[in-house]
């Protein structure tokens, strides 16, 4: 049976998308990956290249579906309409594609272990999500990796309410009641009858569990989130100094080091750059979050020293 991804990304992801496949390819899976394509840069990289088992869609497409995308996307900044995005993409999956079970996941995620157990173990559940172990103000679970099945009448309710909620607010500043498109996930537990919620230890671990809890389980694990990771001229940033924690040597060595590895082969390979939006900003108030947040940050990065040479 073959299984179904999507994921949305620009060019500054995409080297970490084609990581992502590559981690994909190391197991016998017979898969398509379907890819919201964020801008001009990415259509054509694939329009010119012949990589496998890679269905493409435009940004253009998604937004002439939905009309209501059009009316919010000058109001927001760049990350919090891509935000915006993520329940669509799935929604468009089934509306268009006519396919019942797809896997949502972020390009910054690498597969250790084949997932395709866990995948179709996930397909007796209307949704499968993933609790996620960091500070509750960014909510309950994480939407790096969402399974969705619309083979239950539940899993089109949900999306739908979904996008009205990221349509009516998506702001990447943490709220009482939200959080770009994630906090929204909070009452999925109460709202659906057939969920099934996943340990991050058996699934997906990432830089806000504890450093014990990752090494302990890295031979198990399916897959990690690099979340936060940072590539610079000479170093490498690994995000962990955002969880008022450092690193470990272990983890560096077995997790980090093998990604990195690759990443910047791909990269040599392509001539890419992977960078991070969320600096990027229109509006002054913006602007001025991310100068404080990033002034945090450097202070936070020296504290727990979160700075790495790249391996040999």
């Amino acid at each position: 049976m073959k299984l179904n991804f999507t994921t949305y990304f620009d060019k500054n992801y995409l080297s970490k998308f084609i990581n992502l496949k590559s981690s994909l390819d190391q197991f016998n899976i017979e898969y398509e990956f379907y890819i919201l394509c964020l801008d001009n840069f990415v259509l054509d990289f694939f329009k010119k290249r012949k990589f496998s088992n890679i269905k493409i869609i435009s940004l253009e497409e998604v937004e002439n579906k939905y009309d209501e995308l059009k009316s919010i996307k000058n109001e927001r900044e760049i990350i919090e309409y891509y935000f915006t995005l993520s329940p669509f993409l799935p929604r468009y999956i089934f509306e268009e594609k006519k396919i019942n079970q797809v896997v949502y996941i972020d390009t910054d995620y690498y597969f250790f272990n084949n997932p395709s157990k866990f995948i179709r173990e996930s397909y007796y559940s209307s949704i499968a999500i993933i609790r996620q172990h960091a500070s509750l103000k960014y909510g309950k679970f994480n939407v790096g990796l969402l399974l969705f099945n619309f083979n239950y009448s539940e899993t089109h309710e949900i999306i739908i309410k979904w996008s009205k909620q990221c349509i009516n607010k998506c702001s990447d500043k943490v709220t009482n009641d939200s959080y770009a498109d994630q906090k929204y996930l909070d009452t999925w537990i109460n709202e659906l009858k057939h969920i099934r919620v996943y340990e991050p230890e058996y699934t997906s671990l990432a830089p806000w569990d504890a450093n014990i809890l990752i090494e302990k389980n890295i031979k198990k694990m399916i897959s990690f989130h690099f979340h936060a990771l940072k590539l610079n001229e000479n170093y490498y940033v690994t995000g962990f100094h955002n969880y008022s924690k450092k690193n470990t040597r272990f983890i560096i060595k077995n997790i980090y080091e093998p990604y990195i590895k690759n990443l910047r082969l791909i990269e040599q390979k392509y001539k890419l750059k992977s960078n991070s939006l969320r600096d990027n900003r229109k509006f002054k108030i913006g602007r001025l979050i991310i100068f404080l947040r990033n002034l945090k940050s450097k202070l936070k990065k020296l504290i727990y020293s979160d700075r790495y040479n790249y391996p040999v």
